[in-house]
């Protein structure tokens, strides 16, 4: 799937502003604030919203599976029933054997024959993933599937999105605010902040680079940024911490920072992660470029 020159207004708010981007990773993240413009991009993807600008291209007969937003149920009907019924809706191919795994993969199988007013939230969205799942889509586009889930429950759901991804070659998009959910289950992930998509990042490839973080004074960090930059235009500060991946120039930058009177309280060094990202990306702003 690929969105070409995307754009969204609302009256004179800019929610996506010319979006680039291809579905063709088995899983990508979607990363960014509240109000990026993520549930958006999803919703156009799905066909829920079709007033927009720009053209998004797959095959017709590509199946489309989503769970965006709290899902709509029959309260006073059971979870078989809701997805039965759903599942109807969108698939004429209603493979019962296939659903009941995905229920029990799912540890919803005790709970099935209840009425879904009993259902809590977590156990509503793993309802909600079942029935996405119930056409075996080649696009399955989750908008945080994993809220009102524990720890255990979100492990169990991120690990068959990525078991069925490999299993029947579907290609997954997938937005949470747990930054820990995104690292476990993405190839990749890109960044969405005031409607302008960042390039994509691998997540394997950023996993293996090394950050070097610098504590200081607060009173300092501010100049010694400025100082490390001349090295590393990509370095971030967040309050009194400035990181840099350019550990191949410690000792210039230490240098540098001795020649002002700077002198950092510690130094630590620490595999690149998802989170570190993120916080590069918010304080690179205006910086995003379309992939």
């Amino acid at each position: 799937m690929e969105l070409s020159n995307i754009s969204k207004k609302y009256r004179s708010n800019v929610v996506l502003d010319n979006i680039n981007f291809t579905l063709d990773s088995n899983v990508t993240g979607l990363i960014g604030k509240n109000g990026a413009g993520k549930t958006t991009m999803m919703k156009i993807m799905c066909s829920i919203i079709q007033s927009y600008s720009g053209t998004v291209t797959k095959d017709d007969s590509a199946e489309i599976g989503y769970l965006i937003e709290e899902p709509k149920y029959y309260k006073n009907k059971s979870g078989k029933y809701n997805i039965e019924y759903f599942s109807k809706i969108y698939t004429k191919d209603y493979d019962k054997p296939y659903i009941n795994s995905l229920l029990e993969q799912l540890g919803m199988t005790g709970y099935v024959n209840k009425k879904m007013k009993t259902y809590s939230m977590g156990m509503k969205q793993k309802l909600g993933l079942v029935i996405a799942l119930a056409r075996k889509p080649e696009y399955l586009i989750l908008d945080e599937p994993t809220n009102g889930m524990d720890p255990d429950g979100s492990i169990e759901v991120l690990n068959i999105i990525r078991k069925l991804a490999a299993e029947y070659g579907m290609k997954v998009l997938i937005s949470s605010h747990k930054l820990e959910d995104i690292e476990a289950v993405s190839d990749d992930i890109v960044f969405i902040d005031k409607g302008k998509l960042s390039s994509k990042e691998n997540v394997e490839q950023l996993s293996t680079t090394v950050t070097m973080s610098f504590v200081f004074d607060d009173n300092d960090a501010e100049f010694a940024l400025n100082v490390i930059k001349t090295f590393d235009k990509e370095a971030v500060q967040t309050e009194n911490i400035v990181s840099t991946t350019s550990v191949h120039l410690l000792q210039d930058m230490l240098k540098a920072l001795s020649v002002e009177s700077i002198y950092p309280a510690d130094i630590n060094k620490h595999q690149r992660s998802v989170k570190d990202y993120y916080f590069t990306q918010m304080k690179g702003g205006s910086q995003h470029e379309n992939q």
